[in-house]
């Protein structure tokens, strides 16, 4: 009898075959393999695979060759780039494959994680669930939209690396769904105009979280991701400080992280609410800097504290000399204009002591910690914060 799902996994090194194998099995998957092109489409046309997961290079042929041969099938299966070339390679791919008419369902990059392979290969059936603005606003009323939080290493510490910080990143644990991922309900949220309540919920959330920490004596900053339809509200500055205290909270508990291109969107108005909330103690970042497209004489004069490099420079750092050409002005850039400097999505230890090495003040990605639960994080932050002091002796 044949299963109801099933994957084929083309790659030619055994250590990834295996992971994936393991992890699909375990969803439930019928698992077969193929490390070369001359047994592709043998394999192919016995399982009628239902999801195919697809390196770009491997013995005797490449994997624009297969996206090719998959269109010309009619393939309905949604396919899965998963390659360890750096992400402009991929992003070719994935856009040949999509001008084929090929269901992409995304990329992951060598070396990945458990958690992302298992994010993008679950059972289709499993992610049926397309939420509409009714359930959205169902969640938020019931108290259904959590923060998860992701650490975040402050290299440059008194005493030493430390997690002094952590990212609050929304999720949507769901009644009958389970965890519903950021990318099913924050495009929702924007369009429907309920980013802002879902801005609110998390600040408030939060705040309250850092009150419970503070009294425990982790004393812990968070940073809250702000949407740009927030900073056009003039009198937002004053009802977030309010909220903030009504819970017992601090704003200077608090780091805010506005995108580039949302903080220059309305230069003049931004400038306005970002000085108002910098006046009330609030800490702010610009986020995914390196990626918008405004002047450096509007950056400099809007009041942020620290610049948060984009994950894409971050990824490529190692394999990229222009991705490196990119931080290293960044930092210097942000150290010149006597802000911090954060880089996020750090994933491996040597795009670790690359930072490191450049002097960047802080890091954040998997190599750091994933994000978890309120009530996980005191025990990922002890973890964490052991390696760090391992990796600085």
């Amino acid at each position: 009898m044949r299963h109801s799902e099933r994957l084929l996994v083309v790659d030619d090194t055994p250590g990834v075959c295996d992971l994936i194998r393991d992890v699909a099995e375990d969803l439930g998957y019928e698992v077969q393999v193929v490390m070369s092109r001359d047994d592709f489409e043998t394999v192919f046309t016995a399982i009628d695979p239902t999801l195919i997961t697809l390196d770009l290079q491997f013995p005797g042929g490449d994997g624009v060759e297969i996206l090719r041969y998959l269109a010309d099938q009619g393939c309905a299966a949604p396919i899965v780039v998963i390659s360890g070339f750096d992400t402009r390679v991929v992003s070719s791919a994935m856009r040949i494959g999509q001008t084929h008419g090929l269901r992409m369902l995304g990329s992951l990059r060598k070396p990945f994680s458990i958690q992302d392979l298992e994010n993008l290969i679950a059972p289709i059936g499993v992610r049926t669930f397309k939420p509409g603005a009714a359930d959205l606003r169902e969640a938020l009323d019931q108290g259904d939209i959590l923060p998860f939080f992701q650490p975040k290493a402050c290299l440059v510490h008194p005493g030493g690396p430390a997690i002094c910080e952590a990212e609050a990143l929304a999720r949507w644990q769901h009644p009958q769904h389970g965890l519903i991922e950021p990318a099913q309900f924050i495009p929702l949220a924007e369009s429907t105009g309920m980013i802002l309540p879902l801005t609110w919920t998390m600040v408030e959330q939060s705040a309250r979280q850092l009150v419970q920490w503070r009294a425990e004596g982790r004393h812990l900053s968070v940073a809250v991701n702000i949407a740009p339809a927030v900073i056009q509200d003039l009198d937002y500055p004053d009802r977030l400080a309010a909220l903030v205290e009504r819970a017992g909270a601090s704003p200077e508990w608090f780091t805010l992280e506005v995108t580039e291109s949302g903080a220059m969107r309305d230069s003049e108005r931004a400038m306005d609410i970002l000085t108002r909330l910098r006046l009330k103690g609030f800490n702010l970042s610009c986020d995914d800097f390196g990626t918008g497209y405004s002047s450096l004489v509007q950056l400099y004069r809007m009041p942020f504290c620290e610049l948060k490099i984009d994950r894409s420079f971050v990824v490529d750092c190692i394999d990229q000399p222009e991705a490196r050409v990119i931080i290293r002005a960044s930092i210097e850039l942000g150290h010149n204009l006597g802000l911090t400097v954060c880089a996020e999505g750090v994933e491996t230890q040597d795009v670790f002591d690359y930072l490191h090495a450049q002097g960047c003040d802080s890091i954040q990605g998997y190599h750091v910690g994933y994000p978890v639960p309120a009530t996980d994080l005191p025990e990922l932050v002890r973890e964490a914060s052991r390696r760090l002091l391992e990796i600085e002796s």
